[in-house]
């Protein structure tokens, strides 16, 4: 497997862990104005995230756009998940049909 893939598999995963931390931070009543922006979960969320764009430019020298795309498309199923185990929730038929044409997509794209 190409480090490329493995960049794009990873970074969605840990770019939906930053939007975790963005909404926990959100939902804290002790973070308003300025103060929201300043709090060491905001700094390490956005930290993350740009170095997920980083990681993204650099995997884009092996890997085609139009597969890097479809890579991408996993941020869905990792948000989904999280949202299910940290924010509680519900995994409804709906989504769990569009995450699995999601997974079927990708293995189509890394297969053929």
């Amino acid at each position: 497997m190409n480090s490329g893939v493995l960049i794009y598999l990873i970074t969605p995963l840990l770019s939906a862990l930053s939007q975790l931390m963005l909404k926990r931070a959100a939902d804290d009543t002790r973070y308003t104005g300025i103060r929201f922006y300043l709090n060491w979960l905001v700094i390490l969320a956005y930290g993350l995230f740009f170095g997920c764009m980083l990681l993204n430019v650099v995997a884009l020298r092996t890997l085609e756009l139009s597969t890097a795309s479809v890579l991408e498309a996993s941020s869905y199923i990792y948000v989904m998940i999280l949202s299910w185990l940290i924010l509680k929730e519900k995994l409804t038929r709906r989504k769990l049909i569009g995450n699995g044409l999601i997974i079927l997509g990708i293995i189509l794209t890394l297969t053929l």
